[in-house]
């Protein structure tokens, strides 16, 4: 598959906010509000100017969020008794959307993550010198597979794990050569992740600031 000259021009844009918000009592996280503004705004701002279309992936509120004139799609098929497969059956439903081949990937819950930060996924897959790589996503304390960036190729190999009911993200990522880490510059405070309330008050604290 060919990643030369990869541009924002020929990048999509996938926007995580479909998940259960167990952490907090169950509310739709990318409508939480934080310093004044709902969280999907912040991934919004920094996602748009990377990518050619930007899709947000959500199993509620959809009326809400069409406000921000983006296409809104649900997870299409759900394995678990709670209705909800992950992100990846967000990523599913994201790639099958996609406009291009190369899809661009945040979640909704790190509003200080930056374009710059989000930018090097685009430089770091360009320059991967593996002909067969399917995806590329940050290594910070641990693997980030919520915000990378996948070929659309990657489309087959999680709707086979999520056919046999394995929606553990981080391990298949694990288990795939195709897959490749990328140590981000400038982080800050990037990957904080509006997880629950305390969370939530110390990104605030950032932000203020």
């Amino acid at each position: 598959m060919s990643k030369k000259n990869i541009q924002a021009k020929n990048i999509s844009g996938l926007i995580l906010a479909g998940g259960e918000g167990r952490r907090m009592s169950g509310q739709d996280k990318g409508l939480i509000r934080i310093a004044d503004k709902p969280l999907i705004e912040y991934a919004i701002n920094c996602m748009a100017p990377l990518v050619d279309d930007l899709v947000i992936s959500c199993n509620r509120n959809q009326d809400l969020y069409a406000r921000y004139q983006l296409a809104c799609i649900a997870d299409q098929e759900a394995h678990t008794d709670s209705g909800y497969s992950g992100p990846m059956a967000g990523l599913v439903a994201g790639l099958k959307q996609a406009k291009h081949d190369w899809v661009l990937v945040m979640p909704c819950d790190t509003p200080l993550m930056t374009q710059n930060v989000m930018a090097q996924l685009v430089t770091g897959i360009n320059q991967c010198n593996k002909i067969d790589s399917q995806a590329m996503v940050f290594f910070h304390n641990g693997l980030q597979p919520l915000h990378g960036i996948y070929h659309k190729s990657m489309l087959p190999v999680f709707e086979r794990s999520l056919a046999e009911n394995k929606n553990a993200l981080h391990r298949l990522l694990r288990s795939l050569e195709s897959v490749t880490t990328l140590a981000a510059d400038c982080l800050e405070h990037s990957f904080n992740n509006a997880n629950d309330i305390d969370e939530l008050k110390t990104i605030e604290k950032f932000l203020s600031h």
